[in-house]
């Protein structure tokens, strides 16, 4: 590779050795993004790894309503793709330029054999690897906890829908999990999100109902400010 590529390298945010930065230039092929352009699509395989030289990416996840998130905003000197390489799964993500962007991609092989000889990339590797894992997890259950949110706000607004006030609301809690397709213990914390908002009642539990009062106009402008901020 060009000398060009060397002194973008010496640029990442920890330092490299010289070991590494010979190998990055022997072994990796460096390509250029523009703004938009997608790296890697979600679910395809993950053949290979890159490294960020210049500028950044968005991680984004399709969540199983079918919408998509931004999880994270990656910068120079990120790994992507290393947990393809052991863990032999499909892309998890979809990693799209956030701006034009300069990365380093390597074969999987390459990458792998690459370990041995540069300690600081398997070091960066460990770090990578344990914040994305702890970063994924926390973030997909933010997001599934906000579409529940909004889920069980739609359906009790359409339970009370041309009335105003405050409404008795009762929900079937066999029915209620069955279309919206969430757990009785994920509507639970919905509904103490609710409460703690002061959108609904304390409820009280009559067989397999739930029975409380709901403000119809508040938890419509909750609902909004939620959907406002996706």
């Amino acid at each position: 590779m060009e000398y060009d590529l060397y002194s973008q390298i010496e640029s990442f945010n920890t330092k490299l050795t010289m070991n590494t930065l010979q190998f990055l230039m022997q072994h990796g092929e460096m390509k250029k993004f523009t703004r938009g352009d997608v790296i890697c699509q979600e679910g395809d395989a993950s053949e290979s790894v890159y490294i960020i030289v210049e500028g950044a990416v968005r991680i984004e996840k399709t969540d199983p309503f079918g919408n998509v998130n931004t999880i994270a905003t990656v910068k120079s000197g990120a790994l992507i793709g290393e947990m393809g390489v052991f863990l032999n799964m499909k892309r998890s993500a979809t990693v799209v330029a956030h701006k034009d962007m300069t990365l380093v991609e390597f074969t999987n092989a390459n990458f792998i054999n690459a370990l041995p000889k540069t300690p600081d990339i398997t070091v960066r590797l460990l770090k990578s690897l344990a914040d994305k894992i702890n970063m994924i997890n926390q973030k997909y259950t933010d997001l599934l906890m906000k579409n529940s949110i909004l889920l069980i706000g739609v359906y009790l607004l359409s339970l009370v829908e041309g009335k105003s006030g405050v409404q008795e609301v009762r929900l079937n809690i066999p029915v209620v999990l069955k279309q919206t397709g969430i757990s009785a213990k994920r509507l639970k914390s919905v509904l103490n999100v609710y409460l703690r908002n002061e959108l609904i009642g304390k409820w009280t539990t009559r067989q397999s109902e739930v029975v409380f009062k709901v403000k119809a106009a508040e938890l419509r402008g909750f609902l909004k400010g939620i959907s406002a901020g996706s």
